[in-house]
């Protein structure tokens, strides 16, 4: 854990609805265990009784008063003195609030995705730049024990050995016929599209976490079922997709073949199997694998099996006390607990965050790769999607945002 400064941050929560109310949680955990370097002074939401909540509870579990707004332009107008901004937004707003923020003076951390399109990433990114502030990625998984201990099984120790391939499935089953209400996933624009990016982005970051840069994607992406969505009195068609198949070519040459779907009637399943020369492990989660609970285990070639508690157990063994007070600061394994402390401490100490909007960005690219070869029927090269050459996927919600 850092000593090197003991500057209190103040910060803003940008939306506060949704997965905002894991990040106050995290907040408040981390003002339990002793980490008083922030304050949160300020809430945002354009629905300003949830603001108000937010402030309230704020008051209630952390002691002071919190200023709410409806507005990021109100509270750049309004508020002092502010540090750093932590958005949880709808991922079409990403670029807008964070670039906004930012050329405002204020750091920020932002949810994933980064950005809606590798186009609203990149503009992150120049922005910060600009401005000289720090952009990060609210990436939760792969700071988890269960994220680290893989890592470790496959880089840092011999365990399992070299890694060779993965197979990451999931078969199950939505009823399109539900109807269920209308939220801004629903729309393109807002919500760039379905689970490839969206709980996937979670995954991607955790593939290229463990096993290195993908270098060309080859996927199908289809809507099987045609999903409405109520909005008021009217039906609102869904554009996600409900099934993709694809496979990651590895610059390692590490294979990865991920498929996803919500529309196999009947018995569903899902596993996720990792495969190095010395062994396998297998978990049962293609998005957070093990990030979030000790699933799953081990077996290496020669029949010795692990537990993933039992992995874990050895890779903290492996730790110094620095280690861990650095990876796990106070004991917290939480992964959305820590990238939260990760912000809190680089703006104290005026570092640099593990997980930057870059880093975000690359990651992002993955997801789009896989949209691009959707659309093209042809293998993508990442790099190609990274530098704009191909983005005919993404082109409708670049002009719509004028990217």
């Amino acid at each position: 854990m850092s000593k090197k400064s003991d500057k209190v941050v103040n910060l803003a929560m940008v939306g506060c609805g949704g997965m905002a109310g894991a990040h106050l949680g995290g907040y408040e955990e981390l003002w339990r265990k002793g980490e008083k370097r922030f304050r949160i002074t300020a809430t945002v939401d354009e629905v300003e009784d949830r603001a108000r909540a937010f402030a309230s509870r704020i008051k209630q579990n952390m002691g002071w008063q919190v200023a709410t707004y409806k507005s990021v332009d109100q509270l750049l107008n309004h508020h002092a003195a502010l540090d750093g901004a932590d958005i949880c937004s709808p991922h079409g707003l990403h670029h807008v609030l964070a670039c906004q923020l930012m050329e405002g003076g204020v750091n920020v951390l932002v949810e994933k995705p980064i950005g809606i399109t590798v186009k609203a990433s990149k503009k992150i990114i120049a922005t910060a730049k600009k401005c000289k502030k720090v952009a990060a990625t609210a990436e939760q998984c792969r700071r988890s024990i269960g994220q680290r201990t893989i890592h470790w099984a496959f880089n840092q120790s011999a365990l399992l050995g070299d890694p060779r391939f993965w197979f990451a499935v999931s078969v199950n089953w939505q009823d399109p016929a539900q109807f269920p209400n209308w939220h801004w996933r629903v729309d393109r624009k807002l919500g760039g599209c379905g689970m490839v990016m969206d709980s996937g982005a979670h995954w991607v970051d955790t593939m290229r976490y463990w096993f290195g840069e993908v270098e060309s994607v080859y996927a199908r992406v289809e809507q099987i079922d045609r999903r409405p969505h109520r909005k008021g009195d009217k039906l609102v068609h869904d554009a996600r997709e409900d099934f993709w198949t694809s496979i990651l070519n590895f610059k390692n040459g590490v294979v990865g073949n991920w498929s996803w779907t919500i529309a196999a009637p009947g018995k569903g399943f899902t596993q996720l199997t990792l495969s190095g020369d010395n062994g396998t492990l297998v978990d049962s989660d293609i998005f957070h694998p093990a990030a979030f609970q000790a699933r799953g285990e081990c077996q290496l070639v020669d029949g010795t099996t692990y537990s993933m508690t039992k992995l874990q157990q050895l890779y903290l063994k492996t730790l110094s006390k620095k280690q861990k007070d650095c990876l796990f600061p106070y004991g917290i394994t939480n992964g959305t607990h820590l990238e939260l402390w990760d912000f809190i401490d680089a703006l104290s100490n005026g570092r640099q965050v593990e997980i930057d909007a870059e880093e975000g960005l690359r990651s992002k690219a993955i997801s789009e790769a896989i949209y691009e070869s959707g659309v093209s029927g042809q293998v993508v090269k990442v790099a190609e999607v990274l530098s704009g050459k191909v983005n005919a996927y993404q082109r409708d919600v670049d002009k719509y945002w004028n990217l």
